[in-house]
């Protein structure tokens, strides 16, 4: 029945893909509570690859693009009782770039394009990644109970090109790379590991990264060109403080219900300088996430969920929204010969309608994502 636990979590691009958050994954503590091998180690290596979609029935082009999700876990169990793992992930991040921009977002000097009944429409870019590892422990009393913690760094590279003035013809870019932030994690488990069940609760803390030096500088949408000398701004980014509760328990032979419950505190969410405002979020979200595992015979399982991200704000917040909330199908598989657990899943999902208002309203409501992930685990 444990061999369950691994194929209900097969690299879930299931998490916030396309949201009205830039949330790309979802944060869980499944990797402190894998099977080891005789040296009491377990490590994986996993790749996602998204592609989403934000359509506006012809009036604008889709300005969302693909991108990866690479991911690493490493686990060692020293004593009955003690457990510590490291983690790397990319939680966060955003890849939007409306028509009128050429390579890297660089504007190409004409107005990017033209709604025949609104005008002209200035939508900007945004490419922001995030790195980061996680160190946790974990300390189990012998009881079925278990407390959990540990500690995060990230850090943050972006490029933001949009309108933060009154003036909707003239953007502002900001680009820069953040110094390293520091978050914690926080959390309990209970588990009956004779009929596979686990619950476990986890506090993830704000965390916020410092930008010193960033370069800023107007830009006029008509031309393409600076409009004013090149700056440097010094700011921060808070990321939100979450929750997640996650669960499984075996419910017949063979045969195991999962999911999640994650609400993050986006609300407030914003990132600003002396110039002004280029993000800034007004809604909290919660992912919902349920799903149904099997067993099939000694080398395969595999399960099927459904996610439901709650919408954000209507009208976005912010013209590098152009999607909220989502709903996801999740179809995984895995196959597991001796140490070694090759899992595999492919989501579909539809990101909710979204209005975005730049110099005039656009309608997204043609959306879709597919994401595909791959993960090896090996015991040792």
């Amino acid at each position: 029945m444990k061999k369950l636990a691994s194929a209900s979590a097969v690299l879930l691009a299931t998490t916030a893909i396309a949201q009205a958050d830039i949330s790309r994954a979802d944060p869980t503590v499944r990797l402190l509570f894998e099977d080891v091998g005789p040296t009491g180690t377990y490590g994986e290596l996993s790749f996602g690859s998204i592609n989403p979609k934000a359509g506006s029935n012809g009036v604008v082009p889709d300005p969302l693009a693909s991108y990866a999700q690479p991911g690493f876990g490493i686990l060692h169990r020293y004593s009955d009782q003690v457990s510590v793992a490291l983690s790397y992930d990319t939680p966060f991040g955003a890849d939007v770039s409306y028509p009128g921009f050429g390579a890297g977002g660089t504007p190409i000097g004409v107005p990017p394009f033209f709604i025949p009944s609104g005008g002209p429409f200035f939508g900007g870019y945004a490419t922001v990644d995030t790195r980061q590892l996680t160190l946790m422990g974990r300390y189990e009393f012998g009881n079925g109970f278990s407390v959990h913690g540990g500690l995060r760094a990230m850090d943050v590279e972006g490029d933001i090109y949009t309108n933060v003035t009154a003036d909707p013809t003239e953007f502002h870019r900001l680009a820069g790379t953040s110094e390293i932030g520091y978050g914690y994690l926080l959390g309990a488990a209970y588990e009956r590991p004779e009929i596979a069940l686990r619950v476990s609760l986890t506090y993830h803390s704000a965390l916020e990264v410092d930008f010193d030096d960033a370069s800023e500088t107007p830009v006029s949408t008509f031309f393409g060109v600076a409009t004013g000398p090149e700056g440097t701004a010094d700011f921060s980014v808070e990321f939100p403080e979450s929750w997640t509760l996650e669960f499984q328990s075996g419910i017949a032979a063979d045969t195991l219900v999962f999911g999640s419950i994650h609400y993050e505190y986006w609300d407030g969410f914003n990132l600003s300088t002396d110039v002004g405002n280029y993000v800034n979020f007004t809604s909290d979200t919660t992912t919902y996430q349920v799903g149904l595992g099997r067993r099939l015979n000694e080398n395969w399982s595999g399960s099927v969920s459904y996610t439901h991200r709650t919408r954000g704000t209507v009208p976005s917040d912010s013209s590098l929204s152009p999607t909220t909330g989502l709903n996801s199908i999740a179809v995984a598989a895995q196959y597991e010969m001796d140490a070694v657990t090759l899992s595999g899943g492919i989501t579909y999902g539809i990101p909710g309608d979204q209005t975005v208002i730049a110099a005039a309203p656009v309608d997204f409501d043609d959306n879709e994502v597919i994401g595909v992930g791959l993960r090896i685990g090996f015991r040792f």
